[in-house]
């Protein structure tokens, strides 16, 4: 397997030299189409051109990049806009068998949008995965950005592992290209095991903080142990108000009867 590998990145490297950051975005966006040859052939290949002074770290990074994101933008486009009818094509079924669909579509559901992310760093999966969210109708641009960090994360690493490896062996460039793809293979899982390990960390914290708030809550809205609840002042019974007592009328005066003349 390993002599199988040095043969292609021979193949490759030869094809890099002569194109350079077209070669690196074109081979890239097949391999994303689904290419037999490893993302991490190329990315190495590309990386050992820099540290041989033949291209430059940035804008192979950023070919490398780009053309990994336009690959799987073409998968996902396609299972966006035929669905199911293109999971069961005879091209996906001839690159993914039909029983690795269904575990790649209960892995898609258990995990949901952090699968997208971590399929990057799964070669088997990466293009069942990515039409798979597709199909289901996920966010293109929330697509693009899980893609995008894994691709930047993995790209990056490799082309720099390359660079590195082609620095340290620069006598010897058989010897250069083997460390290249040993290395890279172990930094892959010891990155997913990190990643992995901050996301653990990550969800840790989350589900504490969430826990000091709901006892916080609860002390706040229920009252101290052996404390009596307080009473509301009584209060004083409202008093009529009094009432002035009722004059009688008045009478009006008689008038006087004046004394008769007559004699009796």
């Amino acid at each position: 397997m390993q002599d199988l590998l040095v043969q292609l990145l021979d193949q490759v490297v030869t094809f890099l030299v002569e194109y350079k950051y077209f070669a690196m975005f074109g081979i890239l966006v097949l391999c994303g189409l689904g290419l037999p040859l490893p993302e991490e052939v190329t990315l190495i290949g590309a990386g050992l051109l820099v540290g041989w002074k033949q291209a430059e770290f940035i804008p192979a990074c950023v070919a490398c990049i780009v053309g990994i994101l336009a690959g799987d933008s073409v998968v996902f486009g396609l299972g966006y806009g035929f669905g199911k009818r293109f999971l069961q094509s005879r091209p996906m079924r001839v690159l993914l068998h039909p029983r690795r669909q269904r575990k790649v579509a209960r892995f898609f559901q258990r995990h949901g949008n952090k699968a997208v992310f971590f399929a990057r760093f799964f070669a088997g999966v990466r293009i069942g995965v990515y039409a798979y969210a597709g199909s289901q109708r996920m966010s293109w641009w929330r697509f693009l950005l899980l893609d995008f960090i894994g691709a930047l994360l993995s790209g990056t690493l490799s082309v720099w592992l390359g660079q590195w490896a082609a620095l340290k062996f620069a006598e010897n460039m058989d010897e250069a290209k083997l460390k290249a793809l040993e290395i890279a293979r172990r930094a892959g899982h010891w990155i997913l095991a990190g990643i992995v390990a901050l996301i653990l960390i990550w969800w840790l914290t989350q589900v504490l903080r969430r826990k000091r708030a709901e006892r916080l809550r609860a002390s706040t809205a229920e009252p101290a142990a052996g404390s009596e609840p307080e009473r509301e002042p009584e209060r004083e019974p409202e008093r009529e108000p009094e009432r002035e007592p009722e004059r009688e009328p008045e009478r009006e005066p008689e008038p006087a009867t004046e004394p008769s003349d007559s004699p009796k």
